[in-house]
C-alpha cells in the first residue's frame, strides 16, 4: 500500500505544479509545503485522506517525497567547475540509487526521466552531467584526445611549435619582468601534459644561464587519476604512486630537474608572495558551464533544457571564424531549449549587469559565471607590488561582442548539436574575452584577444618554420607534414585554427606591453 501512495503522491505533485523544476524556489516552496502540518489534503467522507490513505500512510509517502525532492535539488543544481576537478562534481543520482524500477541505458534515458518527473534542467546542470557524469559522462568515459578515437585534436597536438611560441612568449615576458627567480608555471586544464612538456623545454633552453631548474615549479590544476599518470609520464619519465605525494599533494621532479606538483583545484594555489605566476589556459574556458537567458518584454528569461523525443534542433552554431572540425548537419535529438515562462533565480544574473539590460528586447545571451571567478583567481596571482606574473588564454571565442547561441557539440571532429547523443560528445562554448577583460581591469591591464594565427605570427613561428622545412630538406614527406601543420595552426578558413581561436594576456599594471599584441 505504501508503493502505491508513493507513486501516486509523485504523479499527483507533478500534474498539479509540472514546472517546479524549473526554479529551486519552486521546489523549495513544495517541500516546505509539506512540512506545514497544517495544510493536509481534505479526507473523504470514509476517513481517507484522498479517500485511499491513512494517516501513516500519506505521512510515510509525503516524507519519502520530501526526502527525494532535497537530495535531487542537492545533487542537480551543481555548484563546482569542469575540467579541473572531474572526480569532485555532485552528480544525478545513478540508477542504481533510484527507487522505482526504470530502465535507464544512457545518459540520455536518464535526463530524460529526471526531466519527465521534475522539469527541465538549467543549461549548466546539463553540461555538468553530460561531461562529468560518472558513469555516462563524456570526460569520465572517454579519453576526448586519443589519437584514434578522440572527438577533437587541440593546438599542440598538431604541433610542438606552438608550444614553442608559448615558451618563447615567456621567456620574453619574464626577462621584461626583471627576470624574477623562484616562478611558478601554472597549467589550467593541462589534458595529456603536452604544452607544458613543449613551454618548459623551450624556457629551460632560453632561461638555463639566469635561473636554476629548482627555482621553477611547475603547477598543474588537475584531479583526473589518468591525466595525472599521462602528464607524470611525460614531463617526468614515470606515472606517480604513494611516494610522490608531499604535503597531501603529488610531487614529482620533471626530466629537466623542475619540481612538478599536482592540484585538485585552483583554491589550492598557495598565495606566496615569493613566487611570479606565469599561467597557461588552453581551451580551458569553452568547456565551463554555461546559462542561456532571452530578453522579453518582462525582463530575462532561463532557457532550460527539455525533453520532447525527436526534435530537429538547431540549436548551437559555428564559432565566426570557423572551426578546427567540419560542421555536421543538424540532427534529430531527444533535447531542446525552452524558454523558462517566469523568473528563475538564475534570472538575477542579466538582471544585474548593465551591459546585458542595455540589450534590446529578443536577444539572447550565454553568460558563464565560472569563467568570471577563474579569471579573478588568475588575475590575483598577478602580483602588482612588484610588476611580475602574467597569464595568457587561448580559447574559441570572438574578439568582441557577447555569446549568444555558441554551445555545440564534437564528435568525431564534427559540429553537432549540443544535445545530440548527451555524454557521447564533447561541448564548447564561446569564450566571452570582452567580459574577462573587464573583471579583471581592476587587478591587472589586458591585451587582446588577438586571432591565434596573427598572433604565432608575430610570435615568428614563420621564421621557426622555415628552420624545420631547411632541417627537412632530404625528406619531403617531413617538409609537408611540417607545413601542413603551420597552415592548420595558423589560417582562417573554417577547416583551421587561426581565425577561431583568440588569445587575451593579462599582465601587471605597470608591465610593458607583452609581446606578440604590439601590432594589434
Amino acid at each position: 500500500m505504501i508503493s502505491i501512495s508513493r507513486r501516486w503522491l509523485v504523479q499527483t505533485l507533478r500534474a498539479s505544479n509540472r514546472n517546479f523544476g524549473t526554479s529551486h524556489q519552486y521546489l523549495r516552496k513544495a517541500i516546505s509545503d509539506q512540512n506545514n502540518e497544517k495544510k493536509h489534503p481534505a479526507i473523504h467522507e470514509n476517513g481517507l485522506y484522498y479517500g485511499k490513505f491513512t494517516e501513516e500512510e500519506y505521512q510515510s509517502a509525503a516524507k519519502y517525497v520530501k526526502t527525494k525532492l532535497q537530495k535531487l535539488e542537492n545533487e542537480i543544481k551543481g555548484e563546482k567547475n569542469i575540467r579541473e576537478n572531474i572526480e569532485e562534481y555532485p552528480i544525478v543520482p545513478s540508477p542504481a540509487d533510484r527507487s522505482r524500477k526504470v530502465k535507464v541505458e544512457s545518459l540520455s534515458d536518464l535526463l530524460a526521466e529526471i526531466i519527465k518527473t521534475n522539469g527541465p534542467l538549467s543549461l549548466s546542470a546539463y553540461m555538468r552531467q553530460c561531461l562529468t557524469h560518472p558513469d555516462y559522462g563524456y570526460y569520465t568515459t572517454t579519453n576526448p584526445l586519443d589519437k584514434y578515437t578522440g572527438d577533437f585534436i587541440t593546438s599542440p597536438e598538431i604541433s610542438s611549435v606552438f608550444g614553442e611560441m608559448i615558451g618563447i612568449w615567456l621567456f620574453s615576458t619574464w626577462t621584461s619582468q626583471d627576470n624574477p627567480q623562484n616562478i611558478r608555471i601554472i597549467e589550467f586544464g593541462p589534458g595529456k601534459g603536452t604544452l607544458m612538456f613543449d613551454v618548459v623545454r623551450t624556457f629551460n633552453k632560453l632561461a638555463k644561464s639566469r635561473i636554476r631548474s629548482d627555482q621553477i615549479e611547475i603547477c598543474l590544476i588537475e584531479a583526473s587519476p589518468i591525466l595525472r599518470d599521462e602528464q607524470a609520464e611525460l614531463l617526468c619519465g614515470s606515472k606517480l604512486n604513494s611516494a610522490d605525494i608531499k604535503d597531501s599533494f603529488y610531487t614529482k621532479s620533471s626530466i629537466w630537474g623542475n619540481t612538478v606538483k599536482w592540484l585538485e583545484t585552483e583554491k589550492d594555489i598557495s598565495d606566496d608572495v615569493q613566487y611570479a605566476n606565469y599561467i597557461l589556459a588552453h581551451e580551458f574556458f569553452d568547456a565551463l558551464p554555461i546559462k542561456s537567458f532571452q530578453k522579453s518584454d518582462s525582463g530575462w528569461r532561463e532557457l532550460l533544457v527539455e525533453h520532447s523525443p525527436s526534435v530537429l534542433n538547431t540549436q548551437g552554431a559555428l564559432p565566426s571564424g570557423g572551426s578546427s572540425s567540419e560542421f555536421s548537419p543538424d540532427l534529430e535529438t531527444d533535447f531542446h531549449l525552452t524558454v523558462s515562462p517566469k523568473d528563475t533565480p538564475s534570472s538575477l544574473i542579466p538582471e544585474l549587469s548593465s551591459r546585458f539590460n542595455a540589450l534590446p528586447t529578443g536577444s539572447r545571451i550565454e553568460i558563464c559565471t565560472d569563467a568570471e571567478l577563474y579569471a579573478l583567481k588568475m588575475a590575483s596571482l598577478i602580483n602588482n607590488e612588484q610588476g611580475n606574473g602574467a597569464a595568457l588564454i587561448i580559447d574559441y571565442g570572438l574578439k568582441s561582442g557577447i555569446p549568444s547561441n555558441s554551445l555545440r557539440g564534437i564528435y568525431k571532429h564534427k559540429f553537432v548539436s549540443p544535445f545530440f547523443s548527451p555524454g557521447k560528445v564533447d561541448l564548447s562554448a564561446d569564450v566571452d574575452f570582452e567580459n574577462l577583460a573587464a573583471i579583471t581591469a581592476k587587478a591587472c591591464s589586458s591585451f587582446g584577444p588577438v586571432d591565434q594565427g596573427d598572433w604565432l605570427h608575430e610570435m615568428g613561428i614563420g621564421y621557426r618554420i622555415d628552420q624545420l622545412l631547411k632541417s627537412n630538406e632530404g625528406n619531403p614527406a617531413e617538409q609537408d607534414k611540417v607545413y601542413a601543420s603551420y597552415r592548420r595552426l595558423t589560417d582562417k578558413n573554417e577547416n583551421s585554427m587561426g581565425g577561431a581561436y583568440k588569445i587575451l594576456c593579462l599582465v601587471p599594471h605597470s608591465a610593458q606591453m607583452p609581446i606578440g599584441f604590439s601590432t594589434f
